[in-house]
């Protein structure tokens, strides 16, 4: 009985090499840094994807006419032909195949519009408002020169506003703002291996001795490397664990803060506390930052195995 309960070691005592005191905390500090990035990284490309498939197809056109309430003859003339031109305008836009749709404003829509600066309605000032019609193209595309000619000649004075010369910038932008969250990524995940690479180091530095005596006795650096890895490894999965606890009420706010600039015009609706945030985040968004403590691992493993291999080649 007394043989069965006796436990044999082979004296690396690696848990004491490897404490977790130092390393869980760094592991947890990168995994929040790298939630966030995951998080903006995701945001940017959202940001550039809606703006090509939206704003950036987007044309407005204005078409002046006379809204002063002025009872002249010349007057009601400039009406009868401003609501002409209308009219054949939107026939020349039915009949158009670059257009997925179109929309002209309504007095309600415009007062709307300009209501935060006018702070009233439109009929009581003494302002000539533009007829208002937003064209949504296909692919993306600017509006073509024969569309845009057909259109100056029913009025020659309309006014073209095409978003696709911001969009392209602010395409432009969202894929910087992209890409430096993706580089500040891989700068976090650089980080982590150095620092559990240093870890691993110094473990190795207090264990020296008795690795000397194991492999002069016939331990292969295969089974020396897998005692450190699992050792650092453990303690990479937990400290991820800790960070992704952290970050998910910070990742939770800023999707809330987030809410009034999406795609959901009724957001205000669908939020029904901060559990209901939960089914606001994307799922690709939620697998990418649940699989995180599983990727620290293998950083983990990968990092020791190399360090260890590298230090016992280098062992006199």
């Amino acid at each position: 009985m007394m043989l069965l309960k006796h436990k044999t070691t082979d004296g690396l005592k690696v848990n004491l090499a490897l404490p977790g005191q130092f390393l869980i905390p760094l592991v947890a500090a990168m995994t929040f840094l790298a939630t966030l990035m995951i998080a903006g990284t995701y945001a940017g490309q959202n940001l550039a994807n809606r703006w090509n498939t939206g704003a950036a197809s987007t044309v407005i056109l204005q078409i002046p006419q006379n809204n002063l309430q002025i009872s002249s003859q010349n007057t009601k003339q400039e009406n009868s032909d401003n609501n002409a031109s209308i009219r054949q305008i939107i026939t020349l836009l039915s009949t158009s195949r670059e257009l997925v749709s179109f929309h002209k404003l309504d007095d309600n829509e415009i007062n709307e519009l300009l209501a935060p600066w006018l702070h009233e309605d439109f009929d009581n000032l003494a302002l000539a408002i533009p007829a208002i019609i937003e064209l949504h193209l296909k692919n993306n595309t600017k509006i073509s020169g024969q569309l845009e000619t057909s259109l100056r000649k029913i009025e020659p004075n309309i006014v073209i506003e095409e978003s696709n010369f911001w969009g392209q910038r602010l395409n432009v932008l969202a894929n910087s703002l992209q890409t430096c969250a993706f580089l500040a990524f891989l700068t976090v995940i650089f980080v982590a291996a150095i620092v559990i690479a240093i870890a691993t180091r110094t473990g190795l530095i207090q264990c020296k001795q008795t690795i000397e005596i194991l492999h002069n006795l016939g331990a292969s650096d295969h089974y020396i490397s897998i005692r450190f890895a699992r050792r650092n490894a453990f303690l990479s999965l937990i400290g991820g664990g800790i960070g992704l606890i952290f970050s998910i009420p910070l990742l939770f706010f800023l999707t809330y803060l987030s809410l009034p600039f999406s795609s959901n015009p009724n957001w205000e609706t669908v939020y029904q506390g901060w559990f209901s945030i939960l089914t606001l985040l994307p799922f690709n968004l939620l697998i990418l930052i649940i699989i995180l403590p599983l990727c620290n691992y293998f950083i983990g493993w990968i990092s020791t195995t190399l360090i260890v291999y590298y230090w016992l080649r280098h062992l006199t």
